[in-house]
């Protein structure tokens, strides 16, 4: 029956506008979710059936027919695909350091029961073990953790920074990681002696060094006024025990612009200062090295102006042992860890997956992508390094991208469209309904 064709491809619109309806109901519950990407529903027309495929134009010389095109039908429609939106979503700021998102494209990446998923949700907190896992799901975000030597220590580079891994893992920092000791290897001074002091006067000044286990000792400088012009006496004491200078040492000697002359700096040996303490606690590798006058020029030194005398310790590069306070992210991904001694290093580093079609990703729930034949398999780095446009935002996380405006509005349409729809199933009813009525 004819008109039975109708019906079909009412149906079939009234089917393809409730998936649609579907995707957007489901965009809509998603409004709010961390990192959502938000979904559109793609139409296109089912077969056609052709009567005819036309013919070209018959004509000669003025006379003849000309072409006809093809006699088809359409016979409704079907979605054709559901195209997923991976525009970035609004940043949101948050109060949690361990909150993360990514700005630019890329996807942190979450191994779960040795399943590898990717996601732009960064609700990060840390288990038991000191492992960063999602929030919601526990699984495990991957990165690069330091490396440690036999004894469990960090390795450093020839700077001092620590050592990250090459080998993609599970990020872990543990609560009893600790920023073991430094013993003081330089010390800057400043001030000024006074040009006018009498003969005999002095000018004290102390300040806390470190040994190679953390421990403190005070070093003392007593400058004494000479009979000679522009020249002052030094002795030393370390933790009241008088400390032997070397003659060139220990006779401080300006020029008469006031600026240092000799010595330009003055080493105390590691060895000696363990044979005065009587016990080994300093590297007697590793020499302390008092810099009086500094190699960065916009730092004066010591000075022998007519000024008050002010000479001092200004800084040293020694501390003592920390325990783990706190931790940060910065752009590149790199999780600081602030000690209880002041200092603060790289413990790890978050990773960063790209590929070459993400829109071809599958959804796994709960936030979390996998990979298609048609995404391509990940290209891992690092954010700002490997991939310069993306940057990692602590206390911030990514909001869904859902437009509620734009969906409110597809909502109006495909109603609409639903309800057109269902009216040619009414009308195509009516009119089998009088053709049955005929035979009356």
């Amino acid at each position: 029956m004819g008109l039975s064709r109708s019906l079909s491809i009412g149906t079939s619109s009234l089917r393809a506008h409730q998936q649609k309806f579907d995707v957007i109901s489901n965009n809509l519950a998603n409004a709010s979710t961390v990192g959502y990407k938000s979904n559109r529903a793609n139409f296109e027309e089912q077969f056609n059936q052709i009567y005819t495929r036309g013919r070209k134009p018959n004509e000669t010389s003025g006379f003849g027919v000309g072409g006809k095109n093809p006699l088809q039908m359409g016979l409704g429609v079907k979605l054709g695909s559901i195209q997923q939106n991976m525009q970035q979503g609004v940043i949101e700021t948050t109060e949690r350091p361990l909150d993360l998102a990514m700005a630019g494209e890329g996807f942190f990446i979450y191994n779960q029961n040795g399943i590898q998923q990717y996601s732009r949700a960064g609700a990060i907190s840390r288990d038991l073990g000191g492992n960063f896992v999602d929030s919601s799901t526990g699984a495990f975000l991957q990165g690069y953790n330091v490396m440690v030597d036999a004894n469990g220590k960090i390795m450093r580079d020839s700077s001092g920074n620590s050592i990250l891994s090459g080998t993609l893992n599970n990020v872990q920092i543990s609560n009893d990681v600790i920023s073991p000791p430094h013993q003081t290897e330089k010390v800057s001074m400043t001030g000024n002696l006074n040009s006018n002091s009498a003969t005999g006067d002095t000018r004290r000044t102390s300040m806390n060094i470190y040994d190679n286990v953390g421990g403190v000792h005070t070093l003392e400088y007593i400058f004494t006024k000479t009979a000679n012009a522009n020249e002052f006496s030094l002795s030393a004491t370390l933790d009241g025990n008088a400390v032997v200078l070397p003659t060139t040492d220990s006779t401080i000697k300006f020029n008469a612009d006031g600026t240092l002359a000799t010595p330009q700096a003055i080493t105390l040996n590691s060895g000696e200062m363990n044979t005065l303490l009587g016990v080994g606690v300093f590297d007697a590798t590793t020499n302390i090295n008092i810099e009086l006058a500094p190699a960065n020029q916009l730092i004066s030194g010591i000075t022998n102006y007519s000024m008050p005398n002010s000479a001092s310790f200004s800084n040293q590069d020694g501390y003592t042992m920390g325990t783990l306070e706190d931790l940060t992210v910065d752009d590149r991904g790199q999780v600081w860890g602030a000690f209880t001694n002041g200092k603060s290093e790289v413990l790890g580093q978050v990773a960063v997956a790209q590929f070459q079609n993400q829109e071809g990703l599958v959804r796994a729930g709960d936030n979390m992508f996998v990979v298609s034949p048609n995404s391509g398999y990940p290209q891992i780095g690092t954010a700002g390094d490997i991939f310069q446009s993306t940057s990692i935002k602590a206390n911030a996380l990514e909001q869904s991208n859902v437009d509620i405006a734009t969906q409110f509005t597809d909502m109006i349409s495909t109603q609409r469209a639903f309800e057109a729809a269902s009216r040619t199933i009414t009308v195509s009813d009516t009119m089998l309904q009088e053709i049955n009525n005929l035979k009356r």
